[in-house]
């Protein structure tokens, strides 16, 4: 029997209630998930505040408190590639195979289908995406409005650990961007 993986991509700046309620779909659905932590690279930016290692443990904690199988899930954490055209082939060269693609970006969707006809993309099942949106949570914390809700706990615990809250302030009041020199 082939193991059927389903794949989600995001940042996770935070990782919030939405990525948790589509890791879930997607284990209905699939035999496993791979979750690719995106712009690896990057952390303390106003974009992109926490690092590969800090998302890794907001997801681990939030998937197995949310009562997930981490049995049944990979976490990769993946640096960009700026060259879009060879885009699917670098993924592929860092993570499990999968068969099914869930997006909700029709970039990354066209992306998929001119490089692998074959890819099945399933469009995620959002739970209230207007209101649980990364950027919007990075704005309540850093404008000190309420946020955890939006989370699960094990994510608004590890930002708490890390003095995330204070960091994403900083970086919201500094404008820190991807380029270091500039500050």
């Amino acid at each position: 029997m082939t193991t059927r993986r389903g794949l989600m991509l995001g940042r996770f700046q935070p990782f919030h209630n939405g990525h948790l309620a589509l890791a879930k779909q997607i284990l209905r659905e699939c035999d496993e998930l791979v979750i690719v932590i995106g712009s690896a690279q990057f952390n303390y930016i106003d974009r992109d505040p926490f690092t590969a290692g800090e998302r890794i443990s907001m997801i681990h904690g939030a998937l197995s408190e949310g009562g997930v199988d981490l049995s049944r899930c990979y976490i990769v954490p993946i640096a960009n590639d700026d060259n879009n055209a060879r885009w699917l082939a670098y993924l592929r060269s860092m993570i499990p195979p999968f068969q099914v693609l869930y997006s909700g970006n029709d970039f990354v969707k066209h992306l998929a289908h001119s490089q692998d006809a074959r890819i099945r993309v399933r469009r995620p099942d959002f739970l209230k995406k207007n209101l649980h949106n990364a950027t919007k949570i990075r704005n309540l914390i850093a404008t000190g409005k309420q946020w955890k809700h939006l989370v699960p706990p094990a994510v608004a615990k590890e930002i708490q650990r890390i003095n995330g809250v204070e960091r994403i302030r900083l970086l919201a009041s500094t404008g820190a961007d991807s380029n270091p020199q500039r500050w």
